[in-house]
């Protein structure tokens, strides 16, 4: 009864924007209650507030409770990746994705590293099946239009430009500005 309370507390308080409070109940609930799914949400708010070390801390105890709690493994490959730590942030993603063939913000975080690391392919392998399965997310879009800008294939870059305009027609228009297009 007690971790609900806190729970709904926690979530209240990260409707208002205060992280930092929701992050401190959130670990109120994983000393009472250190579920992996709990530390993993600790975990994430520890992150979103710039507390890295304690994000790892709390995302390995998840993982080590339950290796395939996909959600742990994509979060610690965001860590990784803001880290810079791309080749470990791909090998969680990849087993994210491996654990959750839907992931869709797996997808797009490796993707992400893909792209830091100068894999152009298989960058565009992933973003692509970002926008499979996130139709109607511009951010996979977005990259996937840098990264074909920078193979200097601007064809594809306006078919794609030409999809985002019907759902997203101001990133259309940043895309075409930005590229030039």
């Amino acid at each position: 009864m007690f971790t609900i309370h806190l729970r709904l507390l926690a979530d209240f308080f990260e409707v208002l924007g205060k992280s930092e409070i929701a992050g401190n109940l959130w670990m109120k609930i994983v000393a009472k209650d250190p579920s992996p799914l709990y530390l993993t949400a600790a975990g994430t708010f520890c992150f979103n507030n710039n507390n890295l070390e304690g994000a790892e801390r709390l995302f390995k105890a998840a993982l080590t409770n339950d290796p395939k709690l996909y959600q742990a493994h994509f979060n610690m490959g965001f860590l990784k990746q803001k880290m810079l730590l791309h080749s470990c942030a791909i090998d969680y993603f990849s087993t994210a994705i491996t654990l959750q063939k839907k992931c869709d913000v797996a997808f797009f975080g490796r993707a992400i590293s893909h792209l830091a690391n100068q894999s152009y392919n298989r960058a565009i392998a992933d973003l692509k099946k970002t926008i499979i399965l996130q139709p109607y997310g511009p951010h996979a879009y977005y990259h996937l239009c840098h990264t074909y800008s920078k193979l200097k294939k601007f064809k594809e870059c306006l078919v794609l430009i030409n999809q985002v305009k019907g759902f997203e027609p101001q990133i259309a228009h940043q895309l075409k500005r930005e590229l030039n297009l």
